[in-house]
Formats: C-alpha cells, structure tokens, sequence
C-alpha cells in the first residue's frame, strides 16, 4: 500500500469515528492535522459528510417499518390463493429494481467517493432511534464530562436505560432515574446492563444509589455479590477482575454473595448505616468486614452548566440561544436568556469576528448604530462574537491596559475586557456563563484560555480554563448554523475598541466546517473572589502557545439566588 492510500484509509477511519461520535481527543488532533496540511484530505471530508448526511436522511425519509412492508408485500401476495398476475410479477420487479438502483448508487458513491466534488454539506446530528422491541426501565437525568467506550450506545439527558442493553462509559459521570423512583449515579470508566425494572447489573466501575420510599427491593448485581435495597443510600465499588466493595450510607440493605459452587457457605448479611463489605474470590467467594468510606458514595454531580436550548436556523442548526441549565449548590435552575445579566465589550485587541451566514459586517452595512461589539454584546446569537482575542504565556500580575485607542508609549493588554451590566454576586456554584464557538475537528476539551475578575486587585486572581463544562463530545453540544469569519491583519490585528470599529479586514469568508457551542460556568470562587461579594467585569486572554483562540460568542451573569437577595 503506497503512502497516499495509506493515508486516505487513516483519514477515513477517523471520519467514520466523528460521524459515530466516538472520536478520541488524539483522533481530533490527527483528523485536524491532516485537514489543515491537505487540500485533498479537505475535500474527501466534504464528500464523506455529505454521504453521511445522505444516508440519515434516506433513513429518515423511508422508516424500517415503512420499508419492511413494501419489500414484503409481493411475498404476501404470492402466498394468496388467488393466481399471480403479470401484472403483480410486473410490479415486484420493479420494487426490487428500484431497491437495487438504490442500493448500486449508495455504492458506486462510496467507490467514487474520493473522485467526485460536491459542495459542502450542511452537517445534521440526529437523535438515535430507540429499538422498538426494547423495554425502557429509566431515563438519563444528567451527565457531566462523560465520554463513552468505542461501540457503546451514546447517551444524553432524555435518552432511555433498556432492558438487555450494555452500556459502557469510559470516563466521566451519568445519573439516571428508575420508573419505580430509585436514582443511579455511575463514575467512568463503568460498565452496566438493567436487567428488569428495579435490577442493575454493574459489571465494573463505580455506583451510588438512593432508593426513597417505594423503591424497596431495587437491587444492584456484580459479578460477586447482589445488594437488595430496602430504602437506603449505598455505594458499590466494581473492579475489572469482579472483586466488589459495598458501603452503606444509611438505612439497610442485604447482600447475598453469588454461588459459584454449590458448597458456598456464605450466606446472606443485612448491612445497616456505616458498614461496609469486600467480596473476593478465592477458590470461592470470600467476604470481608472492612472500614466504612462515606467518601465512596456519590451524593450528586458537579456543579456545572447541565444544558442549554437554542432556536434552529434554516438548516436545523442552533442559532440563537433560548435558556440555560445549571446547577449550582446541587440545584438545578433555568434562565431564560431575558433573566441574564448582560455584557458590554470595554477592550479588545485581537484579530477576529464573526457574523451570521447573511456575511453583512456591521461596520459596512451603512447603518451608524451597529457596530462590530455588538454581535458580542447586544445579541443572544451563538454564530456571532468577537473572538480570537490575543493571549499570553502567563496570567495577569497587574492591571491590564485598556485605552479606547491604543498609545504607542503604552501598548494595551492583548485579550478582551467585559463589563457586566449589573455587579455579578459570587454565589453557589457557577455565577458566569461564557459560550465558546468551537470548531468539530478542534481538541475536545475547548480553548484554554486565563480569566480575571475586574477591577484587578491583588487578593483575587487569574485562573486557567482547562475544560469547558459541555465540550466537543458531550451529548448537549449543539450543532450550530453556518457562519461568515472576518479576519483583520493576521500578525497585527487590531489593537483597541476603535480599531475594532473601524478596521479592513478580508471581507469575510463562509465558514464550512461544522462548529458546536461549547458552554462553560464560570465560579468567582475559583477568581479568589469571597462568597457574597461582586465583580464588575473579567478580562478574557487566550493561552498563547497552543494552535487555537477562544472564541467568545456570548457572555452573561446569573442573576443571585434567592438567600443571597
């Protein structure tokens, strides 16, 4: 195999892992590389998308049941006691030529895949259709950073938990809720099965439980043990070779070891509030008492941005945002974006801007009253901003600079500045949220980039976003509509808020490749700001070193909770 084929079956393998949405964040970084370095790699990801789109939306056009039918109806027909007609041998065939023109066209597309050029593709995401004759037991509540193992079903908020069905997360944290009432919360990397109603089977990994009232009798299987609730929190540890720790947090539970042979003595044990169990096998089972670890038992999932909802565009993708879901002190809220403390750009000196896929520039559409900080400030739009601020290696250590036009004597800060419209309180869990456009085939986790409260004191801090709360992989992450890039002077950019307004750049560019929108929580606590007190502004820098800039394309302060009014 020469280079070249080797090449292309490597790019292919890592299309068909972001269609399937099992792309690693070191596939990312390949398929990134290979689309940035070749304009043949580039087009092949245009024609693979586009018959991947092509496929969904046969599905969608022509249902299972709906299809199953036709090609059977000529079968029906057949077995009747009435004599097979011309005409209906006539129309056979020409069910099962139209079949196989289909069917020769999805190949010969596949085999000229690399040959024909196409436009490109407006990327759609849909739901996972759930199997029919599958029996739905619980539903999925919340997920925080969750990845799931290569194959494995993918989850999100509102997806069913079905008999029969394996499930397998390779990192991250899944809660999900029983119809009988009892919640389940699993830390990756875990591997779990229902078996019916009120049964779990945990094959390896890590799960706490809470059965209230009602829910007596739920029972969690490991490969060594099954823990039968009876109105209880508890937590049961799996490793890979099956050996299981229960703890129990309150209330009782009994837990049975499994027979492996039939002379097994070891019986049953009721467990109350504080002890705990290990099960090992040893030519047997074996059980152990072993110190209570409350810290094992998962009480809730982080806090963090939980969801988002948009409204859709022309082409089904998210374009301006709606509401947001977060939790914050272990209660989950929703803010319509009417109840958002608002922004206004004070500074920028970077290099970008975006604006819908119409490509108007503000600053060129012969209206004075729009400028190019408002798709920042002024509108609830997820495919408009200002982005790609300028960085540095190292936080803030002193107040930046942020003159109107910049002083040559002075040079101002690179990065952005925001003023909130109101002070934001430093509450429970996070008090910020920032939307990041982030393009599919970028790192996984988001931009990193520093964040510091403003006005800059010396006792609060500068702190290093690492990962966002809903990233590249989380179910949440919605596809959003197309957009236009305009780019100033690549080296230089623009320097303050009056060149921001008045700058050339290139005219704008349709972006092609799909973005998501990331979305991030922002804890003043993380700010060294006190709990109960306020801040202004943040002023936003990215982490200079790496290939990619934040891309801010809306920013807004929750409002305090009601014991801090």
């Amino acid at each position: 195999m020469n280079q070249k084929n080797n090449q292309n079956e490597i790019l292919f393998d890592l299309l068909g892992a972001l269609c399937n949405q099992t792309i690693t964040a070191e596939q990312h970084q390949t398929l990134e590389n290979l689309l940035a370095e070749d304009a043949e790699a580039r087009q092949h990801y245009f024609n693979y998308l586009e018959l991947h789109l092509n496929l969904e939306r046969l599905h969608d056009e022509r249902p299972e049941a709906e299809i199953d039918f036709q090609l059977s109806t000529p079968i029906i027909q057949s077995s009747q006691t009435k004599p097979f007609t011309s005409n209906a041998f006539k129309s056979s065939q020409a069910l099962w030529g139209l079949v196989s023109i289909v069917c020769v066209t999805i190949v010969v597309g596949m085999l000229f895949l690399i040959q024909k050029p196409i436009e490109p593709p407006q990327i759609s995401q849909p739901d996972r259709p759930t199997t029919a004759n599958k029996t739905q037991v619980a539903e999925v509540t919340q997920t925080a950073a969750i990845r799931f193992a290569e194959g494995a079903p993918f989850l999100k908020v509102g997806s069913p938990i079905e008999i029969a069905q394996e499930y397998a997360i390779s990192q991250g944290q899944i809660q999900f809720k029983f119809n009988n009432g009892a919640e389940v919360i699993l830390v990756g990397p875990a591997v779990f099965e229902s078996q019916g109603a009120e049964h779990l089977a945990v094959r390896y990994g890590s799960c706490s439980v809470f059965a209230p009232e009602g829910a007596e009798g739920f029972t969690i299987e490991t490969p060594l043990s099954n823990v039968v609730d009876y109105g209880t929190r508890f937590s049961v540890n799996v490793t890979e070779t099956g050996n299981t720790d229960v703890q129990v947090i309150e209330g009782e539970t009994d837990v049975r070891p499994i027979e492996v042979d039939l002379k097994s003595k070891v019986k049953t044990k009721r467990l109350t509030k504080g002890m705990a169990q290990r099960f090992t096998t040893n030519n047997g089972v074996v059980v152990d008492e072993i110190p209570f670890d409350g810290k094992q038992y998962v009480s809730q999932l982080p806090d963090r941005i939980i969801s988002y909802t948009t409204t859709l565009g022309p082409n089904q993708g998210a374009e301006d945002l709606t509401s947001v879901t977060v939790q914050r002190g272990g209660n989950a809220y929703q803010y319509p974006v009417e109840d958002l403390i608002g922004i206004e750009l004070t500074h920028y000196k970077g290099k970008s801007f975006i604006a819908r896929n119409d490509g108007i520039d503000p600053a060129t559409d012969g209206d004075p009253a729009t400028l190019r900080r408002h798709l920042l400030e002024q509108d609830r739009s997820l495919v408009t901003g200002v982005v790609n601020p300028f960085g540095s290696t190292k936080p803030l250590t002193r107040p930046p600079v942020m003159n109107e036009s910049e002083d040559p004597d002075q040079p101002n800060t690179p990065g952005m500045a925001i003023r909130f419209r109101e002070p934001v309180v430093n509450d429970h869990g996070p008090d910020i949220v920032l939307f990041d456009l982030h393009v599919i085939v970028h790192p996984t986790g988001g931009d990193t980039f520093f964040v510091t409260p403003l006005p800059f004191t010396s006792n609060r801090k500068t702190y290093q976003i690492k990962q966002f709360d809903i990233d590249l992989a989380s179910p949440e992450a919605k596809l959003l509509e197309k957009f236009w890039l305009h780019i100033f002077n690549q080296k230089t950019g623009v320097r303050s808020l009056t060149e921001l307004e008045s700058a050339k750049g290139n005219g704008g560019k349709w972006h092609v490749v799909g973005a998501k929108a990331l979305a991030l929580g922002i804890d003043l606590s993380d700010l060294g700001v006190p709990e109960g007190e306020t801040v202004e502004g943040l002023f936003i820098q990215d982490l200079d070193g790496d290939r990619d800039s934040v891309d801010p394309v809306f920013i807004g302060g929750f409002p305090p909770l009601e014991h801090s009014k």
